[in-house]
């Protein structure tokens, strides 16, 4: 069989790689061999996946990130209180009152303001109602007559508190990023090179059926990985965790 060829997969992102390095693991782990160096490698890169796993893990995510989800749930309640009550007033036989309602209520709907989209696109949002509600008199008459101006000033406060907090987890996580991910990613990388190059050693010098197989499964999915990689470039670059991870096919029985 011809050796394992592939291009760089330095190129790859965090969740890209970290798909490619899983398939890697699991067509190692079913080899069947008495090769002592093979068995050795395939157990170090093993537990550099797991290592690898634990560093990505905690590059995505941050203590921060269940406070702006508290302070995002505050926002949701807030707003929709506004929201209700302006709809409500819309449908008081006064006609003031109804306009009044009308008012607040218009700018949600012109802005398709919905509180299950991702939170930036809610405080982009919300910052355009609130600039409308400042923008008029009218709108201020009708706030403080809803009752509703307090509650207007609480989901701008709340809205900044979670763009900063949102700021400050994104470099918490790029601080981590330079040091945990870079060292278990350059770790990994090193040992995924011994191991191509050792397969295909074997490939040449003491060709196996089983050792072939296992190339055959490791290309196939160095090959879809790829193709991935090539997919997201042509469609526009994804944000690591989007990617939708390759599933290795079922190995052929013996």
């Amino acid at each position: 069989m011809a050796q394992i060829t592939y291009n760089s997969y330095a190129k790859y992102d965090l969740a890209l790689y970290f798909t490619l390095i899983t398939l890697i693991d699991a067509r190692l782990a079913e080899l069947e061999t008495d090769n002592v160096r093979i068995d050795q490698l395939r157990q170090q890169f093993h537990q550099s996946v797991l290592r690898y796993d634990v560093a990505y893990k905690q590059s995505t995510k941050s203590f921060l990130t269940e406070t702006i989800g508290q302070k995002d749930t505050a926002r949701d309640k807030v707003t929709k209180v506004i929201e209700w009550v302006a709809r409500y007033w819309m449908e008081l036989p006064d006609e003031e009152d109804a306009v009044r309602g009308r008012c607040i209520y218009q700018p949600f709907k012109d802005f398709d303001y919905r509180r299950d989209e991702a939170m930036m696109a809610q405080n982009a949002k919300w910052r355009n109602i609130a600039q409308v509600f400042s923008e008029s008199a009218i709108n201020e008459d009708a706030l403080q007559k809803m009752g509703l101006a307090a509650l207007v000033t609480k989901a701008n406060t709340l809205t900044a508190e979670i763009e900063q907090l949102m700021q400050q987890r994104q470099t918490d996580q790029a601080s981590y990023m330079k040091g945990e991910m870079a060292a278990a990613r350059q770790e990994n990388e090193g040992l995924l090179s011994q191991v191509l190059q050792y397969v295909n050693a074997l490939l040449i010098v003491s060709p196996d059926a089983a050792v072939e197989q296992m190339a055959q499964y490791i290309q196939q999915d160095m090959d879809k990985v790829d193709l991935q990689y090539q997919q997201g470039r042509k469609h526009g670059k994804k944000e690591d965790g989007d990617v939708t991870p390759v599933e290795p096919e079922a190995t052929a029985e013996a």
